[in-house]
């Protein structure tokens, strides 16, 4: 493998590069269909086995996409001139498993010794003392363990051979060369562009004529359209948007993994900078100038990527941590409107500079009442006003700003997004038949 040699092939408990190899089998179209009388060799065991696994690796690259899950932290001991990876479980570009139990180290003096005198260093001229960056990568691979006695051949007149019984899956980690010469593969390329445009996750894609592509185009059209609607109408026509964009998003996106070979199918865990490796009076050393691992695809569970949804602020509004009103919270009765807060209140702060009502009449306009006001319960309020409203609307204002705020039991003003910030004028409409 060259400079890309394998840190460790994952092979535990023996030697023999016979024992790294084998193949798991991956063909999710077809099942065995099982009838009674059926009998079985080993391409139907091979099939049924290969339907489950190839269902479960499409599962994993179509709705989970690839990275790192867990771990695979890449340090490095100066003392011993090691570079360690350790425990972690990603997922490939293929959706296979990638998981590492144990951690697994290899000394860099033993590496360099090994490959420097490979293609990818002929430019480095003092091979004693070289200085260059490298990437460690991750990729899929499989061991044969358990050897048991087998017939060798049908027709080998009885004669007993051994054949392994199990195939395990493992993983390869190994060291690149990265600079301008020995750059980085692509990464595999993502899918639903129009959705990650529209969630400004990507750039505008042009044809060779430097124009918009006709998707993309379609959805710029579509924003400039939804901005010169008028407000009351532009939530329903985001909605269809989204909708469409998502239709069309899935339509154009290829199968994942699809002619992904070779390099590709590795997942860059770290790029290593400055790595120097020199031999002096007193052996062979190493260092290495420094470790980033930022640019590492990560997968995140589900179960993060729910608490993240349903966030305050992020499925819905944030609450304020000033008190507001709860739903249904304004009631009114004859020239009395009681209002129920979410929290405690602060009595003193209940007065009637703290809220403000007015009533809209179709004759001459709104109207604002005199009110007064007074706690009902430790988070309720009553308010009277001077005559019993007679128009359709009657608008309540809570008052969070300004020198005489309502307040909390904590004197948070009403409306405050957080406890050092100011409060809002909350408004709410009480309508009569």
């Amino acid at each position: 493998m060259g400079a890309k040699d394998a840190l460790d092939c994952g092979c535990q408990g023996g030697a023999g590069e016979d024992r790294c190899g084998g193949s798991l089998p991956d063909s999710p179209r077809c099942a065995i269909n099982y009838h009674f009388g059926m009998l079985l060799g080993v391409e139907d065991f091979r099939a049924e086995q290969g339907f489950n696994v190839g269902r479960l690796r499409r599962h994993q690259r179509a709705l989970h996409g690839h990275g790192v899950v867990w771990g695979y932290p890449v340090t490095f001991a100066p003392e011993r001139f090691e570079l360690r990876v350790g425990t972690g479980y990603a997922l490939d570009p293929l959706g296979r498993d990638l998981e590492l139990p144990a951690t697994q180290c290899v000394s860099l003096p033993a590496w360099w010794r090994k490959h420097r005198d490979d293609e990818e260093f002929e430019d480095i001229a003092n091979k004693d003392d070289a200085t260059f960056d490298a990437d460690v990568m991750l990729g899929y691979s499989t061991c044969l363990s358990r050897p048991v006695p087998a017939l060798a051949d049908p027709c080998a007149d009885g004669k007993a051979d051994i054949a392994y019984s199990r195939i395990c899956e493992a993983i390869q980690l190994t060291l690149a060369r990265r600079d301008a010469a020995h750059p980085a593969p692509p990464p595999p390329p993502e899918g639903y562009h129009l959705l990650r445009l529209l969630l400004d996750l990507d750039e505008v894609h042009n044809g060779p004529d430097g124009q918009p592509l006709p998707d993309d185009q379609w959805l710029l059209d579509q924003m400039d359209a939804i901005d010169a609607l008028p407000p009351d109408q532009q939530d329903q026509a985001e909605d269809a948007m989204w909708r469409a964009a998502l239709a069309r998003a899935a339509a154009a996106t290829t199968a994942p993994g699809a002619g992904l070979a070779g390099e590709q199918l590795l997942l860059p865990l770290a790029r290593l900078s400055g790595v120097h490796i020199h031999l002096d009076a007193g052996g062979w050393k190493a260092e290495v100038g420094g470790i980033d691992i930022d640019d590492r695809p990560t997968l995140l569970p589900t179960g993060l990527l729910q608490d993240a949804l349903l966030a305050p602020g992020v499925a819905g509004p944030e609450l304020p941590a000033g008190p507001v009103l709860v739903a249904d919270g304004a009631a009114l009765a004859g020239a009395e409107v009681t209002l129920t807060f979410n929290q405690p209140l602060a009595p003193a702060s209940i007065a009637a500079a703290a809220f403000a009502a007015s009533e809209f009449v179709e004759a001459s306009g709104w109207q604002p009442f005199t009110i007064t006001a007074a706690p009902v319960a430790a988070d309720g309020v009553k308010l009277t006003l001077d005559r019993v409203p007679a128009g359709p609307l009657l608008r309540v204002t809570v008052i969070g700003t300004g020198a005489s705020p309502l307040l909390s039991a904590a004197f948070i003003p009403a409306g405050a997004l957080d406890a050092d910030g100011d409060g809002q004028n909350l408004t709410t409409t009480i309508r009569q038949e």
